[in-house]
């Protein structure tokens, strides 16, 4: 019998997973931003010309807000999940999907709003699609291999990793404009 390694409850799942997706996916489209300003030409004069690094700086502000936001709702959220088994499969998809989009507005609103306020419904807007479609994903595959509500580190990582991995490959592809 394979000894099993530390469990993390649902509400520290949804910590780790909310963190990688307030990290990854917002890193992709600033990057796609970059890549297009970097093949505009940007780069033949000085890197503060333009506003390059303030811009650069501002990115990485909005990441970091992201990050940790993402990070807390994802824990709030999942505490207040519980055992995912004890709901019904609709009611917990609704659920998952209800979760999406309070991340969404809580973290691209706190991300964007560190560009002028006014960013705060940029962020949103781009939050949201990438939620709706992570969250329940996300939720469906940690049911499955949870139990009682707590899920083994060895099988939280992958998908803690792989989902807001798979939607930021699918926004830096470089063949959908």
């Amino acid at each position: 019998m394979v000894p099993l390694g530390q469990t993390l409850t649902t509400g520290e799942a949804y910590a780790w997973f909310g963190t990688f997706l307030g990290l990854f996916p917002p890193f992709a489209i600033f990057a796609r931003i970059f890549g297009g300003a970097l093949a505009e030409g940007v780069t033949r004069r000085l890197p503060t010309a333009d506003g390059f690094l303030f811009w650069g700086l501002m990115f990485l502000a909005m990441n970091a807000v992201c990050c940790l936001v993402g990070r807390k709702m994802g824990a709030r959220l999942g505490h207040h999940f519980g055992d995912p088994r004890r709901w019904s499969w609709p009611v917990f998809v609704f659920s998952s999907l209800l979760m999406a989009v309070a991340w969404s507005v809580a973290t691209g609103a706190a991300g964007g709003a560190v560009a002028f306020i006014l960013g705060a419904f940029f962020g949103v807007a781009c939050a949201l699609p990438i939620a709706l479609v992570t969250f329940p994903v996300f939720a469906v595959l940690h049911r499955l291999l949870s139990h009682g509500g707590m899920i083994e580190e060895r099988r939280l990582w992958p998908l803690a990793f792989g989902v807001p991995l798979i939607i930021t490959a699918m926004i830096l592809n470089p063949w959908i404009k």
